[in-house]
């Protein structure tokens, strides 16, 4: 158990206030039945090549904000195949306040990650709902449909609770978060960016780190850049083994050494060890941050890792796909190993494909990047002499972003959440990639990231703990109201 240190906040809450996020304790149960609709409607995203109708959902939520009395529509966006039947959409719900003003919008995503259901508990299937020792169980529950019921329950108290404000708030659905937005928040802000470019926007993606019950605020993440770097190989007889050129072989001694040897260039984080350590402390004692470092939540025997907060502050890897071979005894002639690379601010593309040509070039493996990067062995003779060993293949790339926490917005958002949570905040750069990314790429400003708590996410059993959905609703309430206060 760890005791957050409690704070008297900054700005207290006004009557006002007090009467309108009282409120969302009467729609505590609406919450709870609206997460539990959303997570039996499968929104499944098996891959941004691979088409799934996830239409249910979108026409779901579009009938349910229209029955609140919001304006909403639906954005159409054709797939890669450009079959008629075969589309996603993008949702923006909204209403305009009683005079001109500024634009708050919420976001999250509607889509969830493959599941294996025999991977589940029996009593806690992925789309069951299930509600366990105050756990609501199912695939995207905690990731993050959790966040975008609050969200929705949210704007809806707002608009029904009769209190002015300027401006107009919205909300943006997105149909493909889980692999880097190319039909969502890539397409709207290419596309539909005057739509989309609002004031200010909350992503509603979980925040709460484990085994603290408050939530952190986001203000960047690492860019994803997926490759996938096929092994070429020389087949035979698995009786005659080749231990050089069996393509799996290549691709294990890939792996191996990378840990050690592949050296990619330091950027600086947008918040330091010292600035996070200082910012935890503030929020509890010296022995529950020991707690924090160490916490892996629930026992499974296989993990053997311990959180590594290092990770927050350099780019990382993770070889996570491997696909090879036809037969036992047939040697392969190719492997194919997928890369999640996460990238700090500050890291382009090309350095990145530098590092990995020059652990390559360590290896003695000739390396062939896609067109339009410069490959650092093309001016070595020797390596145009070897045939090639790797062909490298972008799946998706995206830049590490982060914001200035202090701006107008920021400051709402803080002192916001002192009201409500009683504590202080803890500004953190994340690991992961959420819309935000393609969003401030794309120019839009003041995006911070903040959500409901949880566990599992793109694991068996997830689930969303439905003690911290009743205050999130009530920061998102409350921070509505405070930027758009007429």
């Amino acid at each position: 158990m760890v005791v957050e240190k409690k704070i008297k906040a900054k700005f207290p809450i006004t009557e006002e206030e007090r009467k309108l996020i009282s409120l969302v304790d009467d729609y505590e149960e609406e919450i709870i039945d609206l997460l539990q609709n959303l997570v039996k409607i499968d929104s499944l995203n098996m891959s941004e090549f691979q088409f799934y109708d996830i239409s249910k959902i979108f026409e779901f939520t579009k009938k349910y904000m229209e029955k609140e009395g919001f304006t909403a529509k639906l954005y159409k966006v054709p797939f890669l195949s450009k079959k008629e039947d075969e589309f996603y959409y993008n949702l923006i719900v909204s209403h305009k306040g009683n005079s001109l003003g500024k634009t708050l919008q919420f976001n999250g995503h509607l889509d969830i990650v493959p599941y294996s259901p025999d991977k589940w508990n029996p009593d806690t299937p992925p789309l069951g709902g299930v509600i366990k020792d105050e756990k609501l169980y199912g695939r995207g529950a905690f990731d993050m449909k959790a966040g975008v019921a609050c969200q929705m329950i949210a704007m809806k108290l707002l608009k029904n609770s009769g209190v002015k404000f300027s401006g107009k708030i919205q909300m943006w659905f997105t149909p493909d978060e889980e692999t880097h937005g190319a039909y969502g928040s890539a397409f709207m802000t290419k596309n539909h960016f005057d739509v989309v470019n609002t004031d200010a926007t909350i992503i509603s993606e979980p925040s709460i780190i484990k085994p603290l019950s408050s939530p952190s605020i986001g203000i960047g993440e690492k860019g994803p850049h997926w490759v996938k770097l096929a092994f070429h190989g020389v087949a035979g007889h698995g009786s005659w083994p080749k231990e050089k050129s069996n393509a799996i072989n290549k691709a294990v001694r890939f792996i191996a050494k990378a840990e050690k040897k592949l050296k990619i260039k330091k950027c600086k984080a947008p918040i330091s060890k010292i600035q996070y350590v200082k910012m935890l402390l503030s929020r509890v004692s010296f022995s529950d941050y020991r707690k924090i470092r160490s916490f892996t939540g629930e026992k499974v025997p296989l993990d053997k890792d311990k959180r590594n907060l290092g990770n927050l502050h350099k780019t990382t890897f993770s070889f996570n796909e491997i696909k090879a071979g036809i037969k036992t005894n047939v040697i392969p002639d190719r492997c194919e190993l997928n890369v999640d690379f996460r990238t700090m601010p500050g890291l382009t593309t090309q350095e990145l494909f530098d590092s990995i040509v020059k652990y390559c070039s360590k290896l003695k493996y000739r390396i062939e990047l896609p067109e339009g990067y410069i490959n650092l062995q093309h001016s070595n003779q020797k390596f145009k002499q070897e045939p090639v060993d790797i062909t490298l293949t972008i799946i998706t790339i995206g830049v590490g972003s982060s914001i200035n926490p202090h701006s107008e917005f920021g400051k709402v958002l803080k002192n916001s959440f002192e009201t409500i949570y009683q504590v202080k905040p803890i500004f953190t750069f994340n690991t992961g990639f959420s819309d935000a990314g393609n969003m401030r790429e794309a120019g839009i400003k003041d995006i911070f990231v903040i959500g409901p708590g949880g566990r599992n996410a793109h694991n068996a059993n997830e689930y969303a703990e439905i003690s911290t959905l009743n205050d999130i609703t009530k920061l998102y309430l409350l921070i509505a109201f405070r930027y758009l206060k007429s």
